[in-house]
């Protein structure tokens, strides 16, 4: 047996205990489906939904200020402010303790932490510690608080929703270094979410949690699979955008994040889909502008599956204008926003100080991105020079494979962890190869500057 195959039958196994366990105290409400109508019929006897309505609503036992103050909060730290946002996450904490209301401060915190330590968000190891123990902190008390009150009145939805997010975005730290632990923490964080919208069928944030795991679980080898299937757990891609779509477009409090993790899932191979993630990215540039990050993750999508869209006047301009109002107050921020101006080097190999990328930047995880770039210009400049169905020469074809290669070393010793690794190996390898007549090529949206 493969070394490599461990950790995957083992995660196997895990699944078949976890559920085992868990079947013994399930319930109808817990096999709730993506189905809207079959998730509405259910009841909780204390509670009494209203009328299903689309637009805003306050969950069960929230307030309307601390709705309004969680939101803030949101928005500041996917405008790229996480001092504000701390601020706002411990008002609210305030505000909740002093009104008894859920703890939905808890939850915010722990995505917000979780989020920016999946993506490296963090300048060094302290700053690394310092988020891990955000997260182990907010998780600990939230759940307590969490458990506390669903001892007294077990099927609340709130509640139940708030603890399954904390158990949720916890189990993806543990998904590296124990995947037994991850996926029973998972499931349970699944049964929670299933059964508070099976009591309240209009909380669309959990269908957050249902997305990711079908998704995720969906590029999982077939072995795993199948396992999930004799539990019961049919799982493919489709279920899983459909989930992450309800709760990035219905949802209140997850509505940003599914919209990143639809980015990550939905295939650019499909001009539909990459219709969809356009239309995402606009909006995320619209709501947030001075996040660079955003716009990295744009540039970055464009330039390795249809850059004919990049390479136009318009995209120069409008780069350059979104590089003049992002922020710079952090280490995330400076990092996105060099990443991005990297990416204008391509438009204007000679830009502005304002625009030119401060090459002494540490980047961390991103130390393979200029190097990236520089393959990128060395393949659009030899591309130049090609006649309609001309092949690029030999030494062309070694030259960019070894560049390509080196690009993806750098990413494997990257401090990346191993999902992101393979995320952007797979973008510099789509990018880096010389397209073919059957190539994946899409339309561009105007013509280029070359060519």
């Amino acid at each position: 047996m493969r070394h490599s195959e461990r950790p995957l039958i083992l995660l196997a196994i895990a699944i078949l205990i976890t559920a085992a366990a868990s079947r013994a105290d399930s319930t109808a409400e817990e096999k709730a489906s993506l189905s809207e109508k079959s998730l509405g019929s259910e009841s909780n006897p204390s509670y009494h939904e209203p009328d299903l309505q689309d637009g805003y609503h306050l969950y069960l036992d929230l307030s309307e200020d601390q709705s309004e103050l969680a939101h803030l909060a949101l928005s500041q730290a996917y405008s790229a402010n996480i001092q504000r946002a701390r601020k706002s996450v411990a008002a609210l904490r305030a505000m909740e303790t002093a009104k008894h209301l859920p703890p939905l401060s808890y939850l915010l915190s722990v995505a917000i932490d979780v989020m920016r330590y999946q993506n490296g968000d963090y300048e060094d190891e302290e700053e690394e510690k310092a988020l891990l123990k955000s997260i182990d902190d907010a998780s600990e008390q939230g759940s307590y608080l969490c458990k506390r009150a669903l001892d007294k009145e077990p099927d609340h939805p709130t509640f139940m929703l708030i603890l399954g997010g904390i158990r949720g975005f916890s189990a993806t730290l543990k998904i590296h270094g124990n995947p037994s632990q991850a996926m029973g923490d998972g499931f349970q964080a699944l049964k929670l979410l299933e059964r508070s919208r099976g009591r309240d069928s209009r909380i669309k944030d959990s269908y957050m949690g249902t997305g990711i795991f079908n998704c995720t679980a969906a590029n999982a080898p077939l072995f795993v699979r199948a396992t999930l299937k004799i539990i019961g757990r049919s799982v493919t891609m489709k279920a899983g955008l459909e989930a992450l779509r309800v709760s990035a477009y219905k949802g209140q409090y997850t509505s940003v994040s599914s919209q990143l993790f639809l980015i990550q899932f939905l295939t650019p191979y499909d001009q539909e889909l990459v219709r969809e993630k356009r239309e995402i990215f606009r909006s995320l540039e619209s709501s947030f502008p001075r996040n660079p990050y955003y716009t990295f993750l744009k540039t970055d999508e464009a330039l390795c599956f249809y850059p004919d869209s990049f390479y136009s006047h318009s995209s120069r301009t409008a780069l350059a204008s979104r590089i003049t109002a992002f922020a710079s107050q952090d280490f995330t921020s400076r990092r996105y926003g060099n990443l991005v101006r990297f990416q204008y080097t391509l438009l204007d190999p000679s830009p502005d100080k304002r625009y030119a990328p401060d090459t002494s930047f540490q980047f961390r995880d991103y130390e393979f991105y200029p190097a990236f770039i520089e393959a990128l210009r060395f393949k659009r400049a030899t591309e130049d020079t090609l006649g309609t169905d001309e092949k690029p020469p030999k030494a062309a074809i070694l030259a960019l494979k070894a560049l390509r290669d080196s690009t993806i070393e750098l990413i494997s010793n990257s401090p990346m962890n191993p999902t992101r690794k393979r995320y952007y190996q797979w973008h510099v390898t789509d990018a880096l190869r010389w397209p073919s007549k059957q190539g994946r090529i899409l339309p561009a949206e105007e013509s280029t500057t070359s060519r």
